[in-house]
C-alpha cells in the first residue's frame, strides 16, 4: 500500500478489497476505501476504471452494469461515456425507448418520446425555437412531420399547414401571402394573376377582385407602380401625369382623393406637410395660392377667397407665432 493507505489501514481492510487490488489498482491513494470498493464491484477492468476516472465519470454500480448486460449492451467506458450527463436510471429509460446515446436523447429528455417518434420528427431538422414537447404533441394529435415542419418554416399554426400544402404552395409562399392577410384558398387564386403578395394586397385594397385584376392586367403585369397608376387614371389623372402620381409618397388609401383634388402631383406632399387634407388643398389651390402661403393665411384665420383678394391687393398675412 502507499503511505496514505497505511494511515487508514483499518478502513481498507473493512472495504473487503484484496491487498493486491488495493496495492495495484489504487496505488495513488486518492480514492477513499468505500469508493475504491464501489469501483471494484463495478466489474470493470483496471484499464476501464482508469478511463472512467480520467473522464471524470463516477463508478457505475453493479446493478446498472447488470441491467446493461441484461439488455445485451456493453458496460465498457466508451459506451457509458456516450451518456454523459445522465444517471443510470435515465440512461436505462432512454435505452428502453430506443435511444443509443446521450447526444441523441438530450433534445427529448424532457419528453416521453420514443425513438420511432423522434425519427419521424427528424423532418423538423434544426429549426430554431422548436419545442420538442409541442412538436411531439402535434405528432400524436395526427399531424404529419411534414406539416409540422411546414408550419414552423411558414410561421403558421400547424392546423393550417395542410391547406397550403394541398395547393402546392411552398412554406415561403405561405409565410409571405399569409402576412398580407390571404388565406390559402385566396392566395392560390391570386397567385395565378400576380406573383407578389404585396401587389395582390394593393389590388385588393383598391377594390380589385381576382377576375378584375386578371381582365385589367397591364401588358407588363401588375406592380405597385402599375396599380397606383391605374388608380390615378381612374381618379381623373391624365395619362401624362399618371406616372407622376403613381411615384408620389402618398399613402395608397389617400391617393385617389389627392388626384381628384386637382393639385399638382409635385405639390401634394407639400400640402400634406402643412396638414391640409385633399378638399382643403383643392380650395386653396383653386385660388392660385401655394401651400406655404395658404398655410400662413390659414394661421391668420383667413379663408381662401378672402386671402386671394388680399393677396391681389398686395396684402400679406399677419401671422402670430404660436
Amino acid at each position: 500500500m502507499t503511505r496514505p493507505d497505511r494511515h487508514d489501514k483499518a478502513r481498507w481492510i473493512a472495504s473487503g478489497l484484496p491487498d493486491a487490488v488495493a496495492t495495484i489498482m489504487f496505488r495513488d491513494g486518492t480514492l477513499p476505501p468505500p469508493h475504491a470498493a464501489r469501483w471494484y464491484d463495478s466489474s470493470l477492468t483496471t484499464d476501464e476504471i482508469v478511463e472512467f476516472r480520467r473522464a471524470g465519470r463516477p463508478a457505475p454500480d453493479e446493478a446498472f452494469a447488470a441491467s446493461l448486460e441484461a439488455r445485451g449492451l456493453p458496460t465498457d467506458p466508451m459506451f457509458v461515456a456516450a451518456w454523459t450527463g445522465f444517471d443510470s436510471g435515465r440512461i436505462l429509460d432512454a435505452i428502453d425507448r430506443g435511444f443509443t446515446s446521450g447526444e441523441q436523447f438530450t433534445p427529448w429528455a424532457g419528453t416521453d418520446a420514443d425513438i420511432t417518434e423522434v425519427e419521424q420528427l427528424a423532418a423538423l431538422g434544426t429549426f430554431d425555437g422548436v419545442d420538442p414537447g409541442k412538436a411531439l404533441a402535434q405528432l400524436r394529435s395526427g399531424h404529419t412531420p411534414d406539416e409540422i415542419a411546414f408550419a414552423l418554416e411558414a410561421g403558421l399554426k400547424t392546423k393550417k399547414a395542410a391547406a397550403w400544402m394541398s395547393r402546392g404552395l411552398s412554406a415561403a409562399a405561405a409565410r409571405d401571402w399569409s402576412a398580407e392577410g390571404f388565406s390559402a384558398s385566396k392566395a392560390a387564386k391570386w397567385i395565378e394573376v400576380v406573383d407578389d403578395p404585396v401587389v395582390a394586397g394593393s389590388l385588393r385594397l383598391f377594390g380589385f377582385g381576382v377576375d378584375d385584376a386578371r381582365d385589367r392586367r397591364p401588358e407588363g403585369g401588375w406592380s405597385i407602380h402599375a396599380v397606383r397608376r391605374h388608380v390615378a387614371l381612374d381618379a381623373g389623372a391624365t395619362d401624362d401625369v399618371a406616372d407622376e402620381w403613381a411615384s408620389t409618397s402618398l399613402p395608397d388609401r389617400k391617393l385617389a382623393r389627392w388626384v381628384a383634388s386637382g393639385v399638382r402631383p409635385v405639390d401634394a406632399g407639400v400640402w400634406r406637410s402643412f396638414e391640409f387634407d385633399p378638399d382643403e388643398a383643392s380650395a386653396w389651390a383653386a385660388q392660385g395660392l401655394a401651400p406655404e402661403d395658404a398655410a400662413d393665411w390659414r394661421r391668420a384665420g383667413v379663408d381662401p377667397e378672402i386671402a386671394a383678394r388680399r393677396r391681389d391687393a398686395g396684402v400679406r398675412p399677419t401671422v402670430v407665432d404660436d
